[in-house]
């Protein structure tokens, strides 16, 4: 297909955008409030890769917010915000700035309560409740914007983009489930918008008519809550007032959290039906997001008249070059997002709070490992890596590109490791996009795959390599052993039905009885997905979690509420905090970790989901962990190393690539 549409310029205000891709605001929390070098690199990196539009991620405009984000609290940002448009427009990128109040859904950090406009908790229970805002601070932070506003024009960037959805502070005046004010700001549609309106118009006299000026708008997605009918008659209200030039349609809200950041299990343009009427009711140009992952697919949402632009993020944090791959004919070397929200929602809600991604360890340190960076080595070397798995392949490809010789061996017959068993998981087949696009790579680079090849000491060392990488993986360590009852195995664990979810996904598809369990150790999506299998079967699962909530690991990235929806659609029983006393022929004792009850449930089929054990035999038989001279590097990667998860094996592939940084190894 052409991109005739998505590749042609738009006007907004006046201004030209070089064609129809936003890169719609996310957080990256890379700067911690500041400008940092990191962020500008991460967006530089987007604008020579052929991005239109670039809206920075949601900026603090007042202190009674969370500062995790870029601030515009006082005039010491412009700088920054100059630095980064020079950055972004010597490539012929655009960048506006989102301007944002998280309301009740990020406290400020210095314990003071959240404000918002009624005394409604966010349902996350992230804060404690809000304070109702008082006339005079609905005043003062509508001058914030503004304030905030002039400092970006200052700064020397090209646009607003003022953030109305997703259930910040702007969209919970817009909200009835959380705008129960009996004043002029509360009740009627026209009330609840006066607050809206009111930043608008003071941002328009702030910056004056020619500067590109939009919202960002969103139904709440929950019962009760703002329609997208109500989301797309303030769009009419506001186009009709000539306050803005462009409207950015999505969907959600923390009432539906999941649908603000669609995982591996929703289809490309999701959002589209949600964001319909806020299309349709706009007179300026729009946009749209939805978890589109491919050029293709943007150039058709603009010729169906769908939107007029379409807003990428975690395709494009996938790879930076989408644009410029797609226009140039290589859209098949694009590296797929797989929507895991690993690294990027993840990561900054975990201790590390900081952007990243599971398929692109690039991200973040642009400076440092963007692929353009990557030059021939002075030293050509051979290297051998044993596993062709996620790691091995991304060891193999980077090193490739700095012009290695190199060997990748795998067991066997088809390369993929591990992720060859996931992908055969319910919603999780997405997680293959990745592997199968590294394999694609490492045969267009030239890297010599041998597959069905099981390497011995005798085979490496026949290659005369300079350079060993063992990415030999790791199996499900089936001991019976439960992490919080070390001390002997479960009673009955060794028998023909108890499994590990490996063999449940790779092994036939029925026998499992009309019954099992599923003991999850660990809380990531194996167990999840061992459930969802048995039960697609029309087994009944009593699901049985160690931890104190179900699958704690998943829920950092949204998963959680979308797999226990489709859990309960069948025969599901949920027991938190629990443990396997003892394994019959077709039941289980069950209990709590922290109590002596327990009970038996019916047990066809027992599925032990626990954590892994490194396989590592031909690392240490090559001298892996010797201090003896070796007359090769010798690297240990992936689950080989620490059985983790798919960011940790292709992140150590990428930097084990990288053989000149390691020739000291």
């Amino acid at each position: 297909m052409s991109f005739d549409r998505i590749l042609s310029p738009i006007l907004i205000n006046g201004l030209e955008i070089r064609n129809r891709v936003a890169r719609a605001a996310h957080g990256t929390s890379y700067g911690r409030g500041a400008i940092s070098d990191d962020l500008i690199a991460y967006h530089e990196a987007r604008a020579k890769g052929g991005v239109g539009l670039n809206i920075l991620e949601a900026t603090v405009v007042h202190p009674s917010t969370s500062n995790h984000t870029v601030n515009a609290l006082d005039d010491s940002i412009i700088p920054g915000f100059a630095k980064l448009g020079e950055a972004c427009s010597r490539h012929g990128m655009r960048t506006f700035v989102q301007l944002w109040h998280g309301g009740h859904r990020w406290a400020p950090a210095n314990g003071q309560a959240p404000l918002s406009a009624s005394d409604v908790p966010c349902p996350l229970g992230v804060t404690n409740t809000p304070q109702p805002m008082t006339l005079d601070q609905i005043e003062e932070i509508t001058e914030a914007f503004a304030d905030a506003a002039e400092r970006v024009r200052k700064g020397g960037l090209d646009g607003i983009e003022l953030h109305c959805g997703h259930g910040y502070l702007v969209h919970q005046f817009l909200c009835p489930l959380t705008n129960r004010r009996e004043d002029d700001h509360g009740g009627s549609l026209e009330n609840r918008m006066r607050f809206m309106h009111g930043i608008l118009g003071a941002i328009r006299k702030r910056v004056g008519d020619d500067f590109p000026l939009g919202i960002r708008i969103s139904d709440y997605n929950a019962p009760g809550g703002f329609s997208p009918e109500e989301a797309g008659e303030v769009v009419a209200r506001v186009c009709a007032d000539g306050l803005v030039d462009y409207v950015s349609g999505s969907m959600g809200s923390p009432y539906s959290i999941a649908s603000m950041l669609g995982c591996m299990d929703q289809p490309s343009g999701y959002m589209l039906p949600s964001a319909e009427p806020i299309v349709q009711r706009a007179t300026v140009p729009t946009m749209i997001a939805g978890r589109f992952g491919t050029l293709d697919e943007g150039e058709q949402v603009i010729r169906a008249g769908l939107a007029d632009m379409v807003s990428y993020v975690r395709a494009l944090i996938a790879d930076a070059d989408l644009v410029a791959k797609s226009a140039a004919g290589n859209a098949i070397g694009v590296r797929p997002c797989i929507g895991c929200n690993q690294g990027c929602v993840g990561g900054i809600r975990t201790p590390v709070q900081r952007m990243t991604c599971t398929v692109n360890p690039a991200v973040g340190f642009e400076r440092t490992m963007d692929e353009s960076l990557i030059a021939p080595a002075e030293t050509p070397r051979k290297v051998v890596v044993i596993g062709g798995g996620p790691a091995g392949m991304e060891a193999a490809r980077i090193a490739r590109l700095h012009g290695h010789e190199v060997v990748l061996m795998e067991a066997q017959p088809t390369l993929g490791g591990a992720v060859n068993i996931a992908r055969h998981a319910p919603k999780l087949q997405a997680i293959h996009d990745i592997t199968l696009w590294q394999e694609a790579e490492v045969f267009r680079l030239g890297v010599d795959v041998r597959l069905s090849t099981y390497a011995e000491v005798d085979e490496v060392l026949a290659e005369r390599p300079d350079v060993v990488i063992i990415a030999t993986g790791s199996l499900p360590r089936m001991d019976g052993l439960q992490a919080q009852r070390p001390e002997r195995p479960i009673p009955g664990f060794h028998q023909p039905h108890v499994l590990s979810s490996w063999d449940l996904l790779l092994g036939p598809a029925g026998g499992h009885g009309r019954s099992a369990v599923v003991f999850d150790d660990i809380g990531h999506y194996e167990g999840i997905a061992a459930a969802e299998h048995l039960i697609a079967q029309g087994v009944a699962v009593t699901y049985v979690a160690r931890h104190s909530s179900f699958s704690p690991t998943m829920d950092i990235i949204l998963r959680t509420g979308p797999a226990l929806r489709r859990l309960r659609k069948g025969r599901f029983d949920l027991v938190v905090s629990g443990r396997i006393v003892a394994i019959g022929q077709d039941r289980c004792t069950i209990g709590y970790l922290d109590g002596d009850e327990e009970w038996e449930v019916p047990a066809d089929t027992v599925i032990f989901v626990g954590y892994n054990q490194a396989q590592a035999d031909l690392w240490r038989a090559l001298g892996g962990g010797s201090r003896a001279p070796k007359p090769y590097q010798l690297h240990l990667i992936g689950d080989a190393n620490a059985p983790r998860d798919l960011l940790m094996a292709i992140r150590e592939g990428n930097m084990a690539g990288r053989i000149e940084e390691n020739a000291d190894a």
